[in-house]
Formats: structure tokens, sequence, C-alpha cells
């Protein structure tokens, strides 16, 4: 329930030692390095060696990810995330497969693979092109000038075919029309040589765009084909090609199967040689010695001692707290239950040096929150055992665990909470029915308001405590105590009306207007403390926010309601009336599901983030960033 202590760790060792202990340190994952000030220190800093290791890394991973494409992986393999294994100690080792043959294999197959597609394409577009000239019974390589004649291929505008026949009335041409579309029409011409100025000024007016034999196609025409017979080489090409490609996939295929899991071990080894790499550049270094420093917690200094006992006899350690000038990173550091919802935390942000860890303050509320805003129990369920199975069976790490455990938990909060103001998938359980929304919408808002007044005052509270811990007892005692008596004082005068709540007020009101404001002049504290009563307008409007819990939670189960009423006009269609049914209460309800349990989390941390961290948190630490083994496409085991 608190911020993890930190302390400053400074190490000495030989030189010889140096990629040894930086790799162990790597593996232990316990200290944050930070660049040495070389300067200061009178050190040398290492010197630059140029590294391959960005080039090989991308490289892998342009191959893993064209050998992916042929990944044979079942379905629940995909679902349940699985990852290859790779021993800690091994990494080492599997740095001498010969990963380089591979990629150059990898690499030439998908070079080839391409070319091919490529040359498909475009023989693609030729056969597509020749398509309409394929009623062109001349051999192509014949389609030639002779000396009294010419010969054209090309299209003219349908419009413009009229005129075409009107200019061949007049003059010595003659055309064929080989194909029509509603726009265009595809023409072979002839024409005397001694027209052809004209006939070709009178083409261009109607534009006339001419077609010509591409290289590949007089390539492949031998002295009789016609066009429909380049047109069936060039398929027959294509086909060919095909096979090639076929052939292709089937040997990367066999590649992948053989060696992409061993060329993801690779990356993430030398993935870990980069980052060790570019972490030696943060240490300072004499002839003989290296000099590093970090951050580590306190609790994990005796476990860095006995497990980096190996180098006792060539390193020595050296802790320190931080100095009032230092910025040491922040780690959260809460009992099991509470650790999920560091996740709603560190969203806003992590404490700054000396504010408190809001975590454990937040998570009753979230938890009660969420669970009226859904209100839905079987929803709850549903979201709590898919968590549980994803989490017993898929066994996830780091980030995702936690968050599927704060899904478990907030699943049990609707459990609880959605049987006392919601109900099961729309049907309400009348005995286990504690306030009705829609019956009684009031009691709800009164339990909102309420609930939201707890939480506004208790952050005050945590104000209150946090300049105790820093010696600010003024503010503590006379301003965030003022406000502790006088929010309290005020609701209870107005409800009972009784003098000694009204006179509670009065003192807690006295208390800010003294002492809020920091001028030294008397009449300016006096107005700069009455001005900060306006506050009391913040705190009301803080509270009113929390009726959003009733306007969510009354959505969510009139939405249910209307699904469950849909299936019940469905199942009076005959014969299939349960197939619509079932389908609209199954979409019916995960849609349900979905924006509630999205609605419900994002304004719940939007009354967590403004109006209780408001009152009392203090954000701005950076997080705690351990040199640590790196993992892309591996789990370390």
């Amino acid at each position: 329930m608190a911020v993890a202590e930190i302390k400053k760790v400074q190490i000495i060792g030989h030189s010889l030692i140096k990629k040894d202990f930086l790799s162990s340190l790597q593996e232990q994952g316990l200290v944050q390095i930070e660049k040495t000030d070389f300067d200061e220190l009178g050190l040398d800093a290492p010197p630059q060696e140029e590294s391959t290791l960005d080039h090989q890394l991308f490289q892998l991973s342009h191959v893993i990810g064209f050998l992916s494409k042929w990944e044979e992986k079942k379905l629940v393999d995909k679902i349940l995330l699985e990852k290859p294994k790779m021993a800690v100690k091994k990494r080492r080792k599997i740095m001498e497969f010969d990963y380089a043959s591979v990629c150059e294999k990898a690499e030439a197959l998908e070079k080839s693979k391409k070319d091919i597609l490529s040359g498909n394409k475009y023989l693609g577009r030729e056969k597509s092109a020749l398509r309409v000239f394929e009623n062109l019974d001349i051999p192509v390589l014949d389609f030639q000038p002779t000396k009294l004649s010419e010969m054209r291929l090309g299209t003219i505008p349908l419009s413009m075919l009229e005129d075409l026949i009107k200019i061949r009335e007049e003059k010595k041409l003659w055309f064929r029309v080989l194909c029509q579309t509603k726009r265009e029409v595809t023409l072979f011409l002839v024409y005397l040589k001694e027209n052809k100025e004209e006939l070709e000024e009178s083409l261009r007016e109607m534009s006339f765009t001419p077609f010509y034999f591409s290289e590949t196609v007089l390539e492949r025409a031998e002295k009789s084909d016609l066009v429909i017979d380049i047109i069936k080489k060039l398929e027959r090409e294509i086909k060919q090609e095909e096979r090639r490609a076929a052939e292709i996939d089937k040997q990367a295929r066999e590649l992948s199967l053989k060696y992409r899991e061993k060329l993801m071990l690779v990356y993430d080894a030398l993935l870990n040689e980069r980052s060790k790499h570019r972490f030696s550049g943060f240490m300072g270094e004499t002839k003989s010695v290296f000099f590093l420093e970090g951050w580590i917690q306190k609790k994990d200094i005796g476990k860095l001692k006995n497990r980096l006992e190996s180098y006792s006899e060539s390193i020595e350690f050296f802790f320190r707290s931080p100095l009032p000038e230092e910025e040491p990173p922040v780690v959260l550091d809460n009992p099991p239950v509470g650790r999920p919802f560091e996740i709603i935390t560190k969203l806003y942000g992590l404490p700054s040096r000396g504010s408190l860890d809001p975590t454990m303050y937040l998570a009753p509320f979230f938890f009660v929150f969420l669970g009226l805003t859904v209100s839905e129990a079987g929803y709850g369920f549903l979201v709590a055992l898919i968590s549980l199975l994803y989490l017993k069976f898929a066994k996830p790490r780091g980030g995702l665990k936690l968050f599927l455990k704060l899904l478990f938990i907030v699943g049990i909060a609707n459990v609880i909470l959605g049987s006392m103001v919601g109900g099961w998938f729309g049907f309400t359980i009348p005995e286990l029915l504690v306030i009705d929304p829609l019956k009684n919408p009031l009691s709800f808002l009164i339990l909102s308001l309420v609930l939201g007044f707890i939480q506004v005052w208790f952050g005050t509270l945590l104000r209150m405590i946090s300049n105790i811990r820093q010696k600010k007892y003024v503010n503590a005692f006379f301003v965030q105590g003022g406000w502790l008596v006088l929010l309290p004082g005020l609701v209870l005068y107005l409800l009972t009306k009784s003098p000694g709540w009204g006179y509670a007020s009065i003192g807690g009101a006295l208390g800010i207007v003294f002492f809020a404001s920091p001028s030294p002049n008397p009449i300016s504290r006096f107005f700069g403390g009455l001005y900060s009563l306006y506050d009391i307008s913040r705190y009301l409007s803080d509270v009113l926010s929390y009726s959003r819990l009733l306007a969510l939670g009354l959505s969510t189960t009139v939405i249910a309601m209307v699904v469950n009423t849909l299936c019940e006009s469905a199942l009076g269609i005959p014969w299939v009336g349960w197939l619509f049914a079932a389908l609209i209460f199954i979409i019916g309800h995960l849609f349900n599901l979905s924006i509630s349990f999205l609605g419900g989390f994002v304004h719940s941390m939007r009354l967590q983030f403004v109006e209780f961290f408001s009152k009392f948190f203090d954000s701005g630490g950076q997080p705690f960033k351990p040199f640590e083994l790196e993992n892309e496409y591996t789990e370390f085991m």
C-alpha cells in the first residue's frame, strides 16, 4: 500500500569480467542502470564499438515474418498465445546456430516468389490487353505495313463510329470491328499510304488510340501465331510460373517448420545482446576497472548479492539512499489483492516523490463503482469465468496477467452488486434485489451521491495525511481538516437542523478562511481564505458527477430487458422462432456486455482520475525499468 523503497547502487569491478557480469546482471533483472557522469568521476567513456546487431535483427524479423505465413498452429494455441520457451542459460548457446545461411535461403525464396508474382501480374496485363484482339485472323508477325498500305489496331469512342463509317464511304479506308463495349470500339483498319496523313489526322480528331504489340508478345510469337495463340501461350506460361510459386511455397513451408522457432530464439538472444551492448555504454571505466551505477529496490539487495556471489572477488557493491536532488524511479508495492488495480493508477501516472500510492485507496471504490455501472450479475459471471479459465490454462505474464485478474475481480463485483441492483441476463431475482433501479431510481441516485460524497471526503483526508507526512501541519490540520469538518457538518446540519453540526461547520470554515492563503498580509490572508470557501461549489459538482453510476446502471438493465423482450417476440415466429430468439439473446447480450463493461471502465476510471485523485494525488514519477532480458517471440524459463 505504498511506494517501494529504492536505493542507489554503485558497482566497481575488474574490466576482465565486464561482459560476463553484464550478462548475469541482465539475467537477474534487478537493477535499473543509469548513465555514469564520466567527467564528474574522472572516468573514461567506454569505446564505441560498431555493432551489426540492428541489421541482423532487422533481417531476422523480416525472415521470421515471411516464414510465419506457413505457421502451423492450432486455434487453441493461438488463443492461449503459446510462445516457444528457452532456458535462460541456453540463450548463449543458441547463438552458435548458423542462422545467416537460413536467412539467405529464405530471402532467396522470397525474392523468387516476388519475381514470379510480379512477372505473372505483368503477363496477366498483357493477356487482358490482347483479349479484345483475339478475333484478329492475321498472324501477329505479319501485322506490318506493305508497300502500298498501312494496318492499324486501336480504339475510338463509340460515339465516333458513325463518323468513321462516313469517312470509309468517302475515302479508301477499310476497317473491321473486333470488339465493342458501351463506351468504345476496338478496330482493325487498313488504308492506302497515299491517304495516310489525311486519314491519320481524321483519326486523331476522333480520339483514336493506337495499339501496338509489345516486345513481350512479339518475342513469344512464331510465324503463324495469331493473337489467340499468343494468349494461350501466356496462359500456359502463367500456369507454369504458378507451379514454380507453389514449389517455392513448399520449400518455404519446410524451411519454416524446420527453422522458424530457432530463428525466433536467435532473434530474442540478439535482442538482448543489443540491449547489453547499449547499456555497456552507460558504464565508466579505466584501464583496469569499470564503474556502474543505478537503482535497485531495497528488498532485492540481498538477492542481488547472493545471485552474483560468483563475482564477489572481482566486484564491490555500494548502496545508499537517494539524495534530495535525485529523482529515483517508482515501484508500486501493494499486496496481491491490490496489484491488479495498479493498472488504473499507472494509466493516470505514477506518484511523484513523497506522494501517496493511491492504488489500495481506489480499489474498493472502483470495485463498487464498476459493479453498479454494469449492474448485471450474468455478465459479471461470464467475465469472471473467462478470465479465470484464461489465467489457468494460458498462464499469461506481466501486464496481461494483471489485467485478467482485474477483470476477474470486477466480474465478481458484478455478480455481487448486479444481483442486488440488477439481475441475471435481464431477469431479476426478487429475493436478492436490494434496490430496483427501474421502480425506485431515487434510491439508486441517493446511493450514488452518498458513495461520491464518501470518496471525495476520503480524498481530502488523504491529502491531510500526505501533508502531515511532508510536515505541512498548518495546511493539514486547518485547511484539509477544515474541509473534513465543514463538508459532513454542513450536510448533517441540513438534514437534522442540529445547532451542534452548524457550529462544527462554522469552525471548519474559519480554519479555511484564516489559514488557506499563504499571504503574510492579514487582510490578503483573510480575503484569500474567504475566496477559498468558493471551492465548496467544486465539491458539490464533484459529488454530482457520481450520478453517472445511476445512468450507466439503468442503461445496462434496460438494454438487457429489451433484448429479452425481442427474444419473446421472436419465439412467436413459426418453426424457426427458437433459432431467431437464441441468436438475438446471444448477440444482444454480448453487445450489451461489451458496451456496459467499456462504459463502466471508462466512467469508473474518470471518477477516480478527476474527482478522487485531484484531492490528494500528485503524479509525475518515472517507472522503474530494470536492465533485464527482453522477449519478442519467446518466453524465458
